[in-house]
């Protein structure tokens, strides 16, 4: 159960620059009167709503589009002229007509009618229709009681590639696409998912066509894929021989190790995507549930309410090739033997690779693609058909999900693909706005920035497990803090010449990813809350309805947890205060003894057996790395001979500390690892601070409160 609250300032709340004091959501007059799209009162509603003089103000919303999709950015917010209201209005027409219906024949053929693709009855098989997707592709639909019953690919790399199976792997997918999702009705299944591979197929024959050159948009795909699946098999193999042979899930562990770690993991038509992509991120890789259905399909895209996979498309673009390098058919981009040695006279060897004298991958850089002639063409001057002409197609990886990551990360990004950075893309937009509350006006948009400390809030239960097996139900209050305001920007795509170019990049977009999904659970708000009052399935508009009861077996006080965001490159810094298990106690005693929120914090200050809250700063490296920097859990001996830094204890001066044995000090610094690893683990703050004040009680309770002392158990 979640309870998000909007988001505010810190010492102080402010209204956002273009936020209005009116309602967000005001019931229509007139009954159900409603206003369609061409009247002169919706073109004043969304001229209010894009100039922020109140009315709606930025709480429109229209079938889940979101005011940036439609060219409403709160950078252009000023009084549009008619021309302009009207551009825009037939933006959202646009955009509406083009939304997919649901599942069913009579909608089937008429998203082909308005793709462009043709389509015919089966003569042979009743209730299928074969599509013809271009010059490369065939699909066909077959439905029984206006119920998709089978989807069947057929594509020209079936025959010059049929050891990718790419046919049949696709026909899955898109058998997938038209079926409900888990939990969802069968009435509410559209075809949005299917017209998005659809498009993709489509897309792919389109530039491949032999007017634009006849270069197969398949084969370069298939090549770039053939090339990475080489490199991770040889990663995915050296990792097993580090593993036990009776290791349970071995093979597993070891491919999300790759993914995770290493050059990721590529897959053709794998999970729910069409075509090539290459996970690089897994959150929680390391939870394997114990009793497994399907155990496959569970280890190999993870338990979706378990698990969230970071992975790229990679697709193919127009593009001129005078431009940026063009696509290159070739299974060569990486050599057999994978590997080469550390060359300190190899000018793109890895600084890292000469410095610890490790191998680096042994990229091949394949010969250009060029296109064939065009016969039909006998125009002298005609350069198009000249013999040596380059494919105006390049690749792109396209970030699924897209990811947020600081202003100056994305410029250095584009720079080692060969890019510049749109001028279009410098808005004050940041982590918190478009990664966390996306529904809400960014923090970078209003006036108070840099001079407040910024703050969003959210309340959730979470499931506590004590040390003796009992388990309950504790409410968490948790708190953001972003003292500073670092610019940031979504990162949708990226084009390419050579993947090496893509597994360069992701350890740093793994940063941002481990970033990301470790603040998502507890303060991630998809958008804003309910009005007041609601339509009712009639249209007679009425009273919310009643809320659910609130959990019975919820006991004892909230807990505070807050967390503190430095998303300041080139390392983001996570700060997690949370009270001492031993500064209020949570029984009946102590909540008697310390009463409210306030008197507790009174006898924190009296009573010198409270203790500090517990504080660990945890750094993000790349590849996801969690180092925890600093924390007060765990007293950090200083080695021999080292005064400076040396733990303070009650009735030792820094001398004898400096004197501890260096076999303690490893000790406690594989202690403070495993605070990361725990985080790393669990991959939510607020399990994770629930197991840190249980480790607390364990510690202390086996050193007699010397916490520095004992194992973390």
């Amino acid at each position: 159960m979640t309870t998000p609250t909007p988001s505010n300032n810190t010492p102080s709340r402010h209204l956002p620059t273009f936020s209005s004091p009116a309602p967000r959501s005001v019931p229509p007059t007139g009954g159900t009167n409603m206003l369609s799209y061409d009247s002169p009162a919706m073109l004043n509603m969304l001229h209010d709503a894009s100039s922020g003089m109140g009315g709606v103000g930025m709480g429109i919303t229209m079938s889940g589009l979101g005011m940036s999709s439609l060219g409403m950015s709160a950078s252009s917010m000023g009084r549009a002229d008619e021309a302009e209201r009207s551009r825009r209005l037939q933006k959202i027409l646009e955009v509406i007509r083009k939304k997919p219906g649901r599942v069913s024949e009579q909608s089937l053929l008429f998203l082909c009618k308005v793709s462009g693709v043709p389509y015919e009855k089966h003569p042979d098989e009743p209730g299928t229709w074969i599509l013809v997707i271009g010059d490369e592709g065939v699909c066909d639909v077959t439905f029984l009681n206006n119920e998709i019953e089978n989807v069947k690919l057929q594509t020209n790399l079936d025959e010059e590639r049929p050891e990718l199976h790419f046919g049949a792997t696709g026909s899955k997918i898109l058998t997938k696409s038209l079926r409900p999702l888990p939990g969802q009705s069968k009435l509410n299944v559209t075809l949005e998912r299917f017209s998005e591979n659809l498009q993709k197929l489509l897309t792919m024959d389109k530039l491949g066509a032999p007017q634009n050159g006849g270069v197969s948009c398949y084969n370069a795909i298939a090549g770039v894929y053939a090339s990475l699946r080489k490199l991770f098999e040889h990663e995915k193999k050296t990792d097993l021989a580090t593993r036990s042979p009776d290791e349970r899930h071995r093979n597993h562990r070891a491919e999300r190790e790759v993914l995770c770690k290493k050059s990721g993991r590529p897959r053709l038509n794998g999970g729910s995507c069409l075509g090539l992509s290459l996970d690089y991120w897994m959150h929680r890789r390391h939870v394997i549930p114990h009793s497994l259905t399907t155990p496959s399909a569970i280890l190999e895209d993870g338990d979706p309410d378990i698990h969230q996979v970071y992975s790229l498309s990679i697709e193919c673009e127009s593009s001129p090739s005078t431009l940026y390098t063009p696509i290159r058919i070739s299974n060569d981009w990486i050599s057999d033997a994978i590997e080469k040695p550390a060359d300190a006279n190899d000018a793109h060897a890895s600084i890292d690779n000469i410095l610890h004298n490790t191998p680096s991958i042994d990229w091949l850089d394949p010969k250009p693609t060029y296109l064939e002639p065009l016969a039909q063409v006998h125009d002298a001057i005609g350069l198009d058909s000249a013999a040596g002409r380059l494919p105006n197609i390049r690749f792109v990886a396209k970030f699924n999900p897209p990811l947020v990551v600081p202003l100056a990360v994305h410029i250095q990004l584009s720079q080692i693909v060969g890019i510049e950075p749109r001028t279009e893309d410098f808005r004050a937009t940041t982590f918190v706005g478009l990664a966390l509350r996306p529904a809400e006006v960014d923090p970078g948009m209003t006036n108070t920035t840099g001079e407040f400390t910024h703050e969003i809030r959210n309340s959730r239960s979470m499931l506590v497990i004590e040390r003796a097996g009992k388990q309950f139900t504790r409410m968490h209050n948790t708190s953001l803090y972003v003292p500073t305001m670092e610019y940031s920007r979504t990162l949708e795509s990226l084009p390419f010449s050579h993947p090496k170019q893509i597994v360069e990049i992701l350890p740093v977009l793994r940063q941002y990813a481990a970033t990301t999904a470790v603040l998502k659970d507890p303060f991630f708000e998809k958008g804003p809350k309910p009005p007041r009052f609601l339509p009712a399935p009639g249209g007679v508009w009425g009273p919310p309805p009643t809320p659910p009861p609130e959990n019975p077996k919820i006991t004892g006080p909230p807990l505070q947890v807050d967390v503190s965001l430095s998303y300041t490159p080139p390392t983001p810094r996570l700060t997690i205060h949370i009270p001492h298990p031993h500064t209020i106690n949570e029984n009946s005693e102590g909540s008697e003894a310390c009463g409210s929120a306030i008197l507790g914090r009174l006898f924190e200050l009296l009573d010198s057996s409270c203790k500090p809250p517990l504080s660990v700063t945890v750094d993000v490296h790349v590849n996801g790395e969690l180092v925890v920097s600093e924390q007060n859990l765990l007293s950090v001996p200083a080695l021999k001979g080292s005064a400076e830094g040396a733990g303070e204890a009650e009735g030792k001066d820094a001398d004898a500390d400096a004197d501890v044995d260096m076999d303690e000090a490893e000790k406690v610094e594989q202690k403070v690892k495993r605070l990361g690893k725990a985080l790393d683990i669990c991959g939510d703050v607020g399990v994770w601070g629930e197991w840190l004040r249980r480790e607390v009680v364990q510690l202390e309770e086996g050193s007699d409160g010397e916490a520095g002392d004992n194992n973390t158990g």
